[in-house]
């Protein structure tokens, strides 16, 4: 069943070879969707546009001229945007002793000011309402040393979601973020080369195991999908196997 026919999704933050973006824009693509993939490399943004059949657009969110070209080139692709999911982030651990002005900037750039420019323009180009995701982490529901700027980034567009769900109500488009815990990604390769990582977050998590790539593609959809979330807005959904609850040690 391809329950997204006739709708376009724009993916931001999709040029990696294993990625949320480059998964959900691949289960997007499987249900129907016309999808336009974007970020700054372009080069593997065509290779996966070539194989989705879709459309690659060249995108810096930190200028927001190219995010609202990005959103013009969707559109007049396609005819129409109905879904929208901001996937771009940087990680630059540091313990909050060693933080100056210009180690936060980059992660702020992108991550806040950035998802937000992106919400804008995805808003006004869903002229028909639709579905904006962004991807958020488990490190902004619960905290760790060396993630203040990262969590902090986080979890303010957590709460940002929350504000546009009631701005652009009326106008029939939602926002959500999927707050995701650790996952094999381009990103988080050396995380999985550490067995007490890898064994901590085990014990940690009630599902007894860790996500994957299909896991955070098939939550996406299911917000992108107004037949399966239509009456969901403004919310959080954690993607972590139960471990965003915390819990004192079992013996």
């Amino acid at each position: 069943m391809t329950t997204l026919t006739g709708k376009t999704a724009v993916i931001l933050g999709a040029s990696g070879t294993a990625n949320f973006g480059t998964a959900i824009a691949r289960r997007l693509a499987t249900e129907g969707a016309n999808v336009v993939v974007a970020a700054r490399r372009i080069e593997p943004l065509q290779a996966l546009a070539a194989e989705l059949g879709g459309t690659a657009v060249g995108c810096d969110v930190t200028r927001d001229g190219d995010i609202e070209q990005l959103f013009r080139t969707a559109t007049e692709t396609y005819g129409r945007v109905d879904i929208a999911v901001f996937s771009a982030g940087i990680h630059a651990p540091a313990l909050i002793a060693e933080l100056d002005a210009e180690s936060i900037r980059p992660t702020m750039e992108v991550s806040v000011i950035g998802a937000l420019l992106f919400f804008r323009y995805a808003a006004e180009a869903m002229t028909e309402g639709g579905s904006v995701i962004t991807i958020s982490s488990l490190t902004a529901r619960i905290p760790g040393p060396g993630l203040s700027v990262y969590s902090s980034a986080r979890a303010g567009i957590d709460f940002a979601v929350k504000v546009a769900a009631v701005e652009y109500g009326q106008a029939g488009v939602r926002f959500n973020s999927i707050a995701a815990g650790l996952i094999q990604t381009d990103m988080t390769d050396a995380f999985f080369t550490m067995d007490s990582v890898i064994s901590g977050h085990l014990n940690a998590t009630p599902s007894g195991r860790m996500g994957t790539l299909d896991d955070m593609a098939e939550a996406a959809l299911f917000l992108a999908d107004g037949q399966r979330s239509g009456y969901i807005n403004g919310q959080v959904l954690d993607l972590a196997g139960g471990q965003q609850n915390g819990r004192l040690p079992q013996f």
